[in-house]
């Protein structure tokens, strides 16, 4: 319980304080001890990253099941750095799960606010939860490392000559960047793997051609010959602290 009582975790300590209480008053099982209270199956953002631009906010939706019966109380804390001196962010849900009478799902939702719930880029890559439930034996759990908060990354894509001739060279150019969650802009991000891709009129799947590094200021540029008319686009995977990107495709008229 030293983690519970720790003065910088903010938990909702205050809401299951009187649960715990609760707790204390409740009478035994007469023939049998009940099953230990846990929480399990934490799931954040369906298993998906958090993605945070440089402005707006993201709802975060976070589950987790709560098992041994009754349960006066459960709840989460989405935080970066190490347990529990964690103080570089805290992020507590806008509403706990109070008490049920069996096993159930905890369904909680956080908001991650843009230079607000994060303020450094370094504090983009793996996160940590720590979970609590209340009942006949108070449960926690702490999982460093289980999701990613990223960076939110952009492309852009500029095919060229339009028309060309069939058989030509193509010229496709298009710049990667992503969200600087110190300044509030986009800046280049180099170094990149980026995929060009094409889409043949008529067709509903797009194929990667070319594989390039992402230059100066995130520059782009690769050339190709025009063989049909046709979608050019650039995509980007992601990494551990930047999401995945696509730009818009450009339509080029081959003749």
């Amino acid at each position: 319980m030293r983690h519970l009582m720790h003065a910088r975790t903010r938990i909702t300590v205050g809401a299951l304080s009187g649960a715990l209480a609760l707790s204390a008053l409740a009478a035994p099982l007469a023939d049998a001890a009940p099953a230990a209270t846990d929480v399990k199956n934490i799931v954040v953002n369906k298993g998906k990253p958090v993605v945070i631009g440089v402005s707006g906010s993201v709802t975060v939706p976070v589950t987790m099941s709560v098992t041994g019966g009754a349960s006066h109380g459960a709840s989460a804390t989405l935080y970066h750095g190490r347990w529990p001196d964690a103080t570089d962010v805290w992020v507590d849900p806008a509403k706990t799960c109070g008490a049920h009478a069996a096993d159930y799902t905890c369904s909680m939702q956080f908001t991650f606010t843009a230079r607000k719930t994060v303020k450094k880029n370094a504090q983009a890559g793996a996160w940590g939860v720590a979970a609590y439930a209340v009942g006949n034996a108070n449960a926690q759990r702490f999982l460093p490392g289980v999701f990613t908060v990223v960076r939110a990354a952009r492309l852009t894509a500029d095919a060229t000559p339009e028309p060309v001739n069939k058989g030509k060279s193509l010229t496709v150019k298009g710049r990667l960047t992503r969200a600087n969650w110190e300044t509030g802009t986009y800046l280049g991000n180099t170094n990149q793997t980026v995929r060009l891709q094409f889409r043949k009129k008529g067709a509903t799947a797009y194929t990667t051609v070319k594989t390039v590094k992402a230059g100066t200021d995130g520059a782009l540029k690769a050339t190709v010959a025009a063989t049909a008319d046709g979608y050019w686009r650039w995509s980007f995977a992601g990494t551990v602290t930047t999401g995945p990107a696509t730009s818009s495709a450009d339509y080029v008229d081959v003749r």
